[in-house]
């Protein structure tokens, strides 16, 4: 499992990103962190990641590659993890880069509060042409983070909270190699969704901070995996009925608001195949759960596209 001399090990699956890698790691690069090394686990690319990867003198050894051969990025993580040398282990994605300012804080934080399972912050959405679709806090909607700052608080009642809305982005966070560890890492049998369930069995044992600080630019491109809707439906519908049948009020309430947002995704998916009187029912059923404009002016929306749908349809006949 390596000797652990540096202060945190950088982990980036990748699959075939090579027009994506070198931002990535310029941003760790730009972060005013001595001794960090950076492993790369080239998931079966085809695009010479492996080779690239190599050339990069610069970081002079810190820089590892781990062929994973196409095993998932989940089972691709947990691999690159196995072999690390630092007891803290933080996550970027390949395609996403840190700001700068972004890790120095939060392996401070890490190292004066052994207890902490993982720390994760707010971040941005992007598209391909770098317009911006707001941060993951602000569409969240929750109120606790509302009431975060910049610097790292601890996260009361962590697995309510993280199981209510699922705000925790994997390339935000620096987490305990111990806690990953005993949570059994990331789960290989998911497609999807395979990172908050992680991320709640974390919490159920260890404690969670976070920041409102933005830390990171997520881009959203088409084709990646978090863009297949369905896959990630089923894979939330399956961690949050693990918890239905708990009793206790605060969890009862948080599968209640985690299935609100499961709705949510049912009439977005559906909104994107042209159903919209299918949307309509969901976004009501989301509204009826936990009333507010947002949703109940997503579900205006889809029973007017509705009307203009059947209209177009009798015009046609006719």
């Amino acid at each position: 499992m390596g000797n652990r001399e540096s202060a945190c090990s950088v982990i980036i699956p990748s699959r075939n990103c090579i027009n994506y890698l070198p931002i990535a790691l310029t941003s760790v690069a730009m972060q005013a962190c001595d001794n960090v090394e950076v492993i790369i686990a080239d998931d079966g690319s085809t695009d010479g990641t492996t080779d690239w990867a190599r050339s990069q003198t610069q970081w002079g050894g810190r820089l590892r590659v781990v062929p994973t051969g196409g095993i998932g990025p989940s089972a691709a993580r947990n691999a690159a993890i196995a072999v690390a040398s630092s007891d803290l282990i933080a996550f970027l994605d390949a395609d996403d880069l840190w700001w700068p300012g972004k890790l120095a804080p939060q392996i401070a934080f890490h190292r004066a509060n052994a207890d902490i399972g993982f720390t994760f912050s707010d971040y941005i959405h992007v598209g391909p042409d770098s317009r911006s679709y707001g941060t993951c806090f602000e569409f969240a909607g929750c109120s606790w983070t509302r009431t975060a700052n910049a610097t790292y608080t601890r996260l009361d009642d962590g697995i309510s909270k993280l199981l209510a809305d699922n705000v925790v982005g994997t390339s935000t966070v620096v987490a305990s190699r111990r806690a990953i560890e005993l949570a059994g890492g990331f789960p290989t049998q998911r497609v999807s969704a395979e990172d908050w369930e992680l991320w709640l069995q974390i919490a159920s044992t260890s404690g969670v901070a976070f920041t409102s600080a933005v830390t990171m630019s997520y881009l959203m491109r088409p084709g990646s995996v978090t863009s297949n809707r369905q896959l990630r439906i089923s894979a939330m519908e399956s961690i949050v009925d693990r918890y239905g049948e708990c009793t206790e009020p605060v969890i009862r309430l948080a599968v209640k608001r985690a299935r609100t947002h499961i709705e949510i995704a049912r009439a977005e998916a559906a909104r994107e195949q042209g159903q919209f009187a299918t949307a309509a029912k969901s976004h009501l059923r989301a509204f009826i759960a936990r009333p507010n404009r947002r949703t109940i002016r997503a579900a205006a929306s889809d029973i007017l596209a509705t009307g203009k749908e059947l209209l177009r349809k009798t015009r046609t006949a006719a």
